[in-house]
């Protein structure tokens, strides 16, 4: 079974105004609300592909309530655990330009964390956990940590940033997925070249990731996969509606190639 973490979930809030100017009134011509997380992304697209999974992490309050039913129309298995605080909601004003005014998200206290945490234990290393984006505001202030440390025990895939993900690659995951602006992050450098980007994604892998996806925006992705491999995918040129959820539909897509046993193509 396939399992996501999303510890902060929240409801992203879209309004759409002919114009905006701050500090005066704006009226909106329409507004959609959807659920926002990197982890629903993955459960939505590999939903999508086929691949049975269930979403996991923390939501609270009447947003929380509105998340899991948002998510679970778009037929999203749900298991989250609850907690006492609110969970958030994002606004997106969107007209000439795009604002985004993001909450902030619940603080989680000792119990509601080692809820979470039974869940995970209970998993056996058959099953594959994803866990996507930053941490959250907890009591013990080491809660993605302590999830990494359970997850480690699964097939586990590390989608996150800077040090966390430096930590994740300790615990030898089956795959990690940077985007070129991370991986340039992890190594003190403004910007990455194609070769650079091969470079490093090599070396992560060589300190314990078995797979290093490296996500390029519109110039597509590149591998270093567990055969000793480098591979280069390009994107498709297309009309851009949105960059939201990229990297995670990539994420969903790869593992749900992989776990089919689908061969790997384009090698460099």
């Amino acid at each position: 079974m396939v399992y996501t973490i999303t510890l902060n979930p929240s409801i992203d809030y879209l309004m759409y105004p002919k114009s905006f100017s701050a500090g005066k009134i704006n009226r909106s011509e329409g507004e959609i609300s959807n659920f926002g997380g990197k982890g629903l992304n993955v459960s939505f697209v590999l939903s999508a592909l086929g691949v049975k999974n269930c979403a996991l992490g923390f939501v609270g309050g009447f947003s929380g309530r509105e998340i899991v039913r948002l998510a679970s129309r778009a037929g999203i298995e749900c298991d989250f655990c609850e907690v006492a605080e609110d969970s958030r909601i994002n606004v997106k004003i969107i007209s000439d330009t795009e604002t985004a005014v993001n909450g902030k998200g619940p603080f989680i206290r000792q119990d509601e964390e080692e809820t979470l945490l039974a869940k995970l234990a209970a998993l056996s290393e058959d099953d594959t956990v994803i866990l996507s984006g930053k941490g959250v505001e907890s009591e013990s202030g080491e809660l993605l940590r302590k999830i990494i440390d359970v997850a480690s025990k699964t097939r586990f895939v590390a989608d996150m940033e800077g040090d966390d993900l430096l930590y994740a690659i300790e615990k030898k995951p089956l795959l990690i997925k940077p985007n070129r602006e991370e991986l340039s992050a992890i190594f003190g450098k403004e910007e990455l070249s194609d070769d650079e980007v091969i470079s490093h994604a090599c070396d992560l892998r060589s300190r314990g990731a078995k797979n290093v996806l490296v996500s390029l925006g519109g110039d597509g992705a590149i591998l270093a996969a567990d055969d000793g491999r480098v591979y280069r995918a390009r994107a498709p040129k297309i009309e851009v509606k949105s960059t939201v959820g990229a990297g995670d539909s990539c994420l969903a897509g790869f593992l749900a190639g992989y776990d089919r046993g689908y061969e790997f193509a384009l090698s460099l």
